[in-house]
């Protein structure tokens, strides 16, 4: 929830102050408050959004969409097409999935090539992530290489009955710089079923080199709060944030032959993800519902070496801290407009205000009742260069020798480049 006030001054359809406390937001047409002292009640939460908000539930919601999903299933679209491999554990709770986690970590450990949804290129460390499921901003994030005696041990340290979820590391990401990046993505939802997607999102960079020799949290978890701590915060971007407009930049800079468009291929993925959440949850959201009711969401994104597009998680009550002059420059604009979608629409116009020079960056792309909806088709490729496509081919034959299975595994992509 919201802990701060805003004062908006001639800055949506009336003049308005705008106090959020916990998830109640009190608005008040400050022109007409003698006159209409009635109080327009706006709550900036939407009764569970932890369907989707927390990392157990995600996966759940995910899981439960895509397997009866037609299009879907049809298309052998899972969620681990969209998330990387997960798995549900409760501390204390030894249970069958828990029992297929351990399974699934040794074969890998065994250098197995087992019913990965996964690249292999992503396998060759088995590096887990241990995370817990209701927090954020990094905390409690455990990364374990290859050491099931380790992550088992720090499991049963954990507080009784805790939920914890089991995350396949993304060994291979793409780099800005040499070091790693996520991309945070502002959403709405309203109570009216929309979403919302804010084109202006930022790109959240590691303050050290990546490499996989070193298991630093600062080299692996680009949580700004998190970054923040670390010695080398601010020493390669201000505040560890840069613009898309800056990725796009490296991207043509250093990948100019593939010809890499973030808007083209990037964000169209995005969206499919964020709607394939609203999708997911829609059946459990504001069971009772009420109006005049909205959630701000921070979505966040990694990119592969091979520029496919992996929904990490969606967080409520997203970092709005300023760490530098672009979000400085970023923020106000955003929050305006989230106010211009949601309360102004409550409120009647004004004729002689001015009018605004940009437009709203806001951008409806779900609405079932306005018949909009962004979400391409499930067979559409997930790899956006098809030259990078990195099958995903289910062997049960365990390789000792690693150079035979990538000279099989390079071999696969030609022939399905090439026949």
């Amino acid at each position: 929830f919201f802990f701060f006030f805003f004062f908006f001054k001639q800055k949506t359809a009336y003049e308005i102050s705008a106090c959020l406390v916990g998830s109640e937001m009190c608005i008040r047409d400050r022109t007409n408050i003698r006159r209409e002292p009635k109080c327009h009640l706006f709550i900036n939460h939407i009764e569970n959004i932890e369907v989707i908000t927390t990392k157990n539930e995600l996966v759940k919601a995910l899981r439960l969409f895509y397997g009866n999903e037609p299009d879907a299933v049809i298309a052998n679209y899972t969620a681990y097409e969209s998330i990387p491999t997960t798995f549900l554990i409760q501390t204390c709770s030894k249970t069958s999935e828990y029992a297929s986690f351990v399974k699934h970590f040794k074969e890998l450990a065994k250098g197995s090539v087992v019913d990965e949804r996964m690249p292999r290129k992503h396998c060759s460390e088995n590096i887990w992530l241990i995370k817990p499921a209701s927090l954020n901003q990094g905390r409690g994030i455990e990364l374990f290489k290859n050491n099931l005696h380790a992550l088992q041990h720090y499991i049963d340290g954990q507080s009784k009955l805790t939920h914890l979820v089991a995350q396949k590391y993304i060994e291979r990401p793409l780099l800005y710089k040499g070091r790693k990046f996520d991309i945070r993505v502002w959403t709405v939802l309203t109570w009216k079923e929309e979403m919302f997607y804010y084109k202006a999102g930022y790109v959240r960079t590691s303050s050290e080199v990546y490499t996989l020799e070193n298991e630093f949290s600062y080299v692996h978890l680009t949580n700004n709060c998190l970054q923040q701590q670390g010695s080398n915060y601010g020493a390669y971007e201000d505040g560890n944030t840069i613009s898309f407009g800056a990725l796009q930049s490296y991207l043509n800079e250093m990948h100019s032959e593939l010809g890499v468009d973030f808007s083209f291929h990037i964000v169209p993925r995005m969206k499919d993800l964020m709607i394939d959440c609203v999708l997911a949850s829609r059946n459990y959201l504001n069971p009772h519902k009420r109006r005049n009711c909205f959630e701000l969401l921070g979505f966040d994104f990694m990119i592969d070496e091979d520029f496919r597009t992996w929904l990490i998680e969606v967080n409520t009550n997203p970092y709005l801290g300023i760490p530098n002059k672009f979000i400085e420059g970023l923020m106000p604009k955003m929050l305006n407009d989230l106010l211009e979608i949601t309360v102004d629409k409550s409120f009647r116009p004004i004729n002689d205000m001015p009018k605004r020079e940009l437009r709203n960056q806001f951008e409806l792309i779900y609405s079932e009742k306005q018949g909009i909806n962004q979400r391409r088709p499930f067979d559409t490729p997930i790899y956006p260069i098809p030259s990078l496509h990195t099958p995903t081919v289910p062997f049960s034959v365990t390789y000792r020798n690693h150079s035979i299975y990538h000279f099989l595994l390079q071999l696969s992509q030609y022939l399905l480049l090439n026949c």
